[in-house]
């Protein structure tokens, strides 16, 4: 009997345990957690652990919007979290697939993206116009390291409708950008879908955190918005259109599952 009864308390342990981590709020676990992610803030953290959501993410100052996850209670068994997230924003919409890739490196895979060009403008750096249009990622994969920089990418962006506004207003049409790369070293090609009034070519290259991009831009008319906004945009060749160089450093950003 004492063995029955010993048996019997175990399971009814281990059944509370079980709920207690079925039902562990969300919002206890942030405030646990959230101190390894110091660039990331959740507001109006509800539901628990394994499916939530926050009314109001945001990343470095900048909202991102509304966040829902799920995380897989079996890729904890083994040892290597998963979570599927899921971002609605103001002129942002992401879907993504995250899993612990070890050494405090997280992979992203099956990353949809819907957005505003006007998250470019940070990367642009140009503060007379402001980018216009539609980016759009269909099925791309990233790792990056455990100091936010992106080990290893394989992804196509398409810059849909693309243009500028401000001084000048000018239509580029589609612009597409194929980028590829592991260990730190991302290299992307950069083209024009020929429906634009801008020739555009060019590459880019990520190599440990440093970036740096090359981008001619020849107008595909004499006159006109887009000959005017091009005197905006980065210094005059020789041969004609306009060079484009953009350098700078990804800050890093620790975030680990």
């Amino acid at each position: 009997m004492k063995k029955t009864w010993w048996w019997i308390a175990l399971a009814g342990l281990l059944a509370l345990a079980g709920v207690l981590m079925a039902t562990f709020p969300a919002q206890l676990a942030w405030r646990w957690w959230g101190e390894r992610a110091p660039d990331l803030k959740l507001n109006g953290v509800s539901g628990t652990v394994w499916n939530g959501q926050a009314v109001r993410a945001s990343l470095r100052g900048h909202a991102l919007g509304r966040l829902q996850w799920r995380i897989a209670p079996l890729s904890l068994l083994r040892g290597r979290p998963a979570a599927q997230l899921s971002l609605d924003g103001d002129g942002l919409k992401l879907d993504a697939d995250l899993a612990d890739a070890g050494e405090g490196r997280v992979r992203i895979e099956h990353l949809e993206v819907d957005a505003d060009a006007n998250w470019l403008a940070p990367a642009l750096a140009i503060p007379a116009l402001e980018p216009t249009g539609r980016l759009r990622v269909r099925g791309a994969s990233l790792t990056l390291a455990a100091n936010g920089w992106p080990e290893a990418l394989e992804a196509r962006i398409e810059w849909i409708e693309a243009g500028v506004r401000g001084t000048v207003v000018a239509r580029l049409g589609t612009l597409m950008i194929d980028a590829r790369g592991r260990d730190g070293r991302i290299q992307a090609n950069i083209a024009d879908g020929g429906d634009g009034e801008v020739e555009i070519r060019g590459s880019a290259l990520i190599d440990q955190g440093s970036y740096r991009s090359e981008v001619v831009l020849l107008p595909r008319v004499a006159a006109g918005p887009v000959v005017e906004a091009l005197r905006w945009i980065g210094e005059p060749r020789p041969e004609g259109g306009r060079l484009l160089r953009i350098e700078g450093r990804i800050e890093p950003t620790e975030v680990h599952l």
